[in-house]
């Protein structure tokens, strides 16, 4: 009896010792299967950009301030007193060229005419150019005696560098009526366009001039085809 009551007890021993393992597996299974804790973090993200958010908003945007009127009108009247000059330099050298070249006595006044004409509006334009602060390339109111370049140094047109005679009459008659059109018609533009009363007023001085300078080589190319 105490044999069997023994091994009865040894039993019972056995499966309550099975039991704690199954329970203490369970357990451990069940820990495995969950995820790990990262709700924490997920939350304490929105929580680290608010401050980025913040102080992204808090920084003022940097605009840059456009140029005022007066700012852009001096740039607009600096940029036609600019084109005057070199038109003026450009004709004043042709002009030069031709009081040597001409062949007949018209064409020579009518050179004549251009080197004082265009002389006296370049000085005009740097008396402007002094008053609103522009800067003109050259400083000089117009090329040296004989000089027969352009501005830049090159020379006005090979063609007419090279031409004589009647031929030379004839080029240089429709470059500088060609010239003075072309200058007309931009200055008339600028005119249409400016807001400064000086440039307007200097504009009305010279367009009647140049003009007259484009009619009179006109006139004279009708003469020479004559």
């Amino acid at each position: 009896m105490d044999m069997q009551q023994d091994r009865r007890r040894t039993g019972t021993f056995i499966i309550a010792a099975l039991a704690l393992v199954a329970v203490a597996l369970a357990g451990c299974g069940t820990s495995r299967e969950q995820p790990p804790a990262t709700t924490a973090n997920v939350a304490a993200a929105p929580e680290a950009a608010q401050p980025i958010a913040k102080e992204a908003k808090a920084r003022p945007e940097v605009t840059r301030a456009a140029p005022s009127p007066e700012a852009s009108s001096k740039k607009t009247t600096a940029a036609i007193l600019a084109q005057i000059h070199q038109a003026n330099l450009k004709e004043i050298a042709i002009a030069r060229m031709a009081e040597g070249k001409a062949s007949t006595s018209e064409v020579r006044a009518y050179a004549d005419q251009l080197v004082q004409d265009h002389t006296n509006a370049d000085q005009m334009v740097f008396a402007m150019a002094q008053k609103t602060g522009a800067r003109l390339r050259d400083s000089a109111a117009g090329p040296r005696e004989g000089r027969r370049e352009s501005a830049h140094g090159k020379p006005v047109d090979p063609k007419l560098s090279s031409a004589t005679g009647a031929a030379f009459d004839r080029l240089f008659l429709q470059q500088t009526g060609a010239d003075h059109e072309r200058l007309m018609r931009s200055l008339q533009q600028e005119r249409e366009d400016a807001s400064d009363d000086d440039i307007e007023a200097l504009i009305d001085k010279i367009m009647p001039i140049l003009q007259q300078h484009h009619d009179l080589a006109q006139l004279l190319m009708k003469k020479e085809q004559a």
